[in-house]
Formats: structure tokens, C-alpha cells, sequence
């Protein structure tokens, strides 16, 4: 596998491998710099399938307190307010992201609106901001796991996050990589990559700055309040594998058409008849 120069310098970063290089340094091996991710890979337990084009990491089923924020979170994020929780360095996982093909988009932006609605139209329900969504490449991501009785289990991310406004899984959305950032923290010291720090992964709702790896698009996303957990979450506790995937897998594929049917199925229902005219 041939990796691209700037490519390589991204891995570096995302894996806290090395600091930058000095002029006077030689260029990276990118076999070397390859061998050195792979190493990273297998020690946080992450593992890259390129022939199935997906990225997996262990993780556990969390117990949170409030309205869920992050689907996913490191061992140091907001556990009172997310779905799962891995032990996988977040820089890590970032690189094995990058491997996998995803690119980074954009964060969630707000601007106020010009001129702004007056204080009778927001009492009506005028929204005072515009919101542009998060925008680029999107993925999926489906959690496998054991049940009691051995068997396989394997469900969309979708499936085990419910929206409170409408007290069904979560529907008409979709996930964007954004591919987290780095800064400093003091002044003086080396920029690091934020999300090893703060470990929140992969947000339900829009929030800023974007030190999280990943987001999702909803035309309700910017209600921190709205999201909760369906009961096809299996227990805490509970060890699964959360599996990223870089194209749409079968199941998504399945669930799409499942909606659809009931989508129309429910619209027919509610079609008044003839003989009800």
C-alpha cells in the first residue's frame, strides 16, 4: 500500500507518532510511518478491514443521566450524556478513519439573521438564527454484540437512539465526518490533538468548536434536549463491537425500506376513504 506525503503527515498527527519534522529532518518512510499505525491499530484494539471498508473498536453500552449528546465517547468524555463508551485512543481511531477514505467536512455554522424577526414574530416562532448543517462525506455505523443466548446481534446506530419529539428511533438523518482538530493548550506547548483530551466522539446534536470526530445532520440536531436511548439498546454494561463503515451497509440498506413501508403505510391509514366522505 503506497501512502501520499501529506497523507503520511496526517497519520503522524492523528496518531501522535511523532513531532513535526524539522527542515533539516529527512522526509518519513511511509512504509515505516504504515507499520508504526498498524502497531497503533492493533494496540488500542481497533481493527481495519480494508476488503469490508469498515474500522471497529470495542466498546461498552454507558448508563447515562441526561439527554443523550454523544453517541460515542473516549473513556474521559461526558459519560452522563452518551450512548457508548471505547477505550480507543481517539487520535488513533481518527487515522484509521483517514485510512478507511473518509475526508473531513464542515462543522454546523449560525448566523443571525439580517434584518432580525421581531420580538412578536419569534413569539409566533420565528427562528432568530440561520443554520447552515454540517456538510461533507458521510459513513455509517451499525454495533454488533452477543446476546445471553449466543447469538449474533447486529442493529443500526439508528435503531437504539429515540427522538423524543416524535418517540420513535431516529429517523431522516445522516452522519458526517469531521476528523476532530488540533491546538494548543498553553501557549508555549506543542499542539495536541483535542479529542484525546476531551473524548468526545461523535455528537447526536451540533456543537462547537468541532474537537469531535464526527456529527450528525437532522433537522432537529440543534436540540441538545431531544435525544434519548430506545429499548433495543442492550443492558449497560454490556460489551459490543461499534463498527464504522465507509459505504452503506445491507442493514442500512434494509432499514431505509423498512421506514419507507411504514412511512406509506401509515400515510394510506390516514387517507380518508370513500365511504368516509
Amino acid at each position: 500500500m503506497t501512502l501520499y506525503p501529506a497523507f503520511v503527515s496526517l497519520l503522524f498527527a492523528a496518531c501522535s507518532l511523532a513531532q513535526a519534522p524539522k527542515p533539516q529532518d529527512p522526509a518519513p518512510d511511509p512504509q515505516k510511518v504504515l507499520d508504526e499505525v498498524k502497531q497503533q491499530f492493533t494496540k488500542e484494539g481497533i481493527v481495519f478491514d480494508a476488503k469490508a471498508q469498515t474500522v471497529a473498536v470495542k466498546a461498552t453500552v454507558n448508563h447515562p443521566q441526561d439527554p443523550i449528546e454523544y453517541l460515542l465517547i473516549y473513556k474521559k468524555g461526558k459519560r452522563h450524556e452518551a450512548v457508548f463508551i471505547t477505550t480507543s485512543k481517539p487520535s488513533v481511531l481518527n487515522a484509521a478513519l483517514l485510512m478507511l477514505g473518509l475526508q473531513p467536512g464542515k462543522n454546523a455554522s449560525y448566523v443571525e439573521k439580517n434584518p432580525p424577526p421581531s420580538l412578536e414574530e419569534i413569539e409566533k416562532g420565528a427562528d432568530p438564527i440561520v443554520v447552515t448543517p454540517p456538510q461533507g462525506m458521510p459513513f455509517w455505523m451499525t454495533v454488533r454484540w452477543q446476546s445471553p443466548e449466543g447469538q449474533a446481534v447486529e442493529h443500526c446506530v439508528e435503531d437504539m437512539v429515540l427522538d423524543l419529539g416524535t418517540q420513535q428511533a431516529l429517523a431522516g438523518c445522516r452522519w458526517v465526518y469531521l476528523g476532530g482538530r488540533m491546538a494548543k493548550i498553553y501557549k508555549n506547548d506543542p499542539e495536541v490533538y483535542i479529542a484525546d483530551l476531551e473524548g468526545n466522539l461523535i455528537s447526536i446534536c451540533y456543537l462547537s468548536p468541532d474537537n469531535h470526530l464526527a456529527t450528525m445532520v437532522h433537522e432537529n440536531a440543534r436540540d441538545d434536549q431531544n435525544w434519548w436511548t430506545t429499548t433495543l439498546l442492550p443492558p449497560p454494561d454490556t460489551e459490543v463491537e461499534f463498527v464504522f463503515h465507509r459505504v452503506q451497509p445491507p442493514l442500512h440498506v434494509e432499514r431505509e425500506l423498512r421506514l419507507k413501508k411504514a412511512a406509506e403505510a401509515a400515510a394510506k391509514a390516514a387517507k380518508p376513504t370513500d365511504a368516509g366522505k
